[in-house]
């Protein structure tokens, strides 16, 4: 099922200067996508556009820029912006959760009450009607149990990146962003924390779209990974562009590789590495 469905999207920040142009795509519901491609490339803007987090869309009469949410309903995203921050804060609240580089944690909080801040300001739940569920998730990723506790201040900066990603499971949402969630991590936590995220998302029916330079990370983990291609304009500047075409999927019967067209991949990290550079 579709999650979002994109067309004829151009990305800017200053008018008339496009960062990232989407032809024609189709964000599947339940997936972890990938988003690979050189820095510069437009794909952190393809999260804020997505996210809500900056208005850089312009449409034309062929645009769609389409979410479906959980009851079926079809949201048209820009017209959003036009109804103030209080219903864009709201949507973003009730659909998505993110992860950043930079934890963007609450210093003057202990590690417990950030993890479930999303919650404590919806007032869904408690701290102690959560204690349960977060240690659990900690468990899983290898943090300390006295870590609940503690000022995040007194954490390492290894810690409340994991930190990080609990609070992004506990908040309720249909897609989860990240943007190098795992940038400052050795490759062992890194791993076990998309293996934990990824079988969060297939449990809950979830859908995850996470930035990353790291080309073995999205190999070993991503359903789906989608490449940015580079379009050089006339004056040297450049933009990116992406459609469906560039979308690879791991087959999960076969655990193999398959291009847009169906074709298998035998070396996923050599392909990769060909269509990058």
């Amino acid at each position: 099922m579709p999650l979002f469905e994109l067309a004829d999207l151009d990305c800017e920040y200053v008018a008339g200067q496009s960062v990232l142009n989407i032809s024609n795509l189709t964000i599947d519901k339940g997936k972890l996508y990938f988003l690979v491609g050189p820095s510069g490339i437009g794909k952190s803007t393809f999260i804020e556009t997505l996210g809500l987090m900056n208005m850089t869309v312009r449409k034309n009469g062929k645009s769609k820029f389409d979410f479906h949410n959980s009851d079926d309903e079809i949201i048209d995203v820009s017209d959003l912006w036009s109804q103030g921050n209080e219903q864009l804060s709201s949507f973003r609240l009730k659909y998505f959760s993110f992860i950043f580089q930079n934890t963007n944690l609450l210093p003057n909080f202990t590690a417990g009450e950030n993890m479930i801040m999303p919650l404590l300001m919806k007032g869904e739940s408690s701290l102690s009607e959560m204690e349960g569920e977060v240690k659990s998730l900690m468990k899983k990723i290898d943090l300390p149990e006295d870590a609940y506790d503690r000022p995040v201040t007194q954490l390492s900066g290894g810690q409340r990146q994991r930190l990080a990603f609990v609070r992004a499971f506990l908040s309720p949402f249909e897609i989860l962003f990240g943007d190098e969630p795992t940038g400052n991590l050795d490759r062992l936590t890194a791993n076990k924390l998309m293996s934990t995220l990824k079988d969060y998302l297939k449990s809950h029916n979830k859908t995850g779209i996470i930035v990353s330079h790291d080309i073995q990370l999205a190999a070993d983990h991503a359903d789906n990974i989608l490449y940015f291609s580079k379009i050089t304009r006339s004056d040297e500047s450049v933009y990116g562009y992406i459609d469906q075409s560039q979308i690879l999927h791991r087959d999960t019967n076969s655990n193999t590789w398959m291009n847009a067209s169906g074709v298998e991949i035998e070396k996923i990290n050599d392909h990769l590495e060909t269509l990058l550079h």
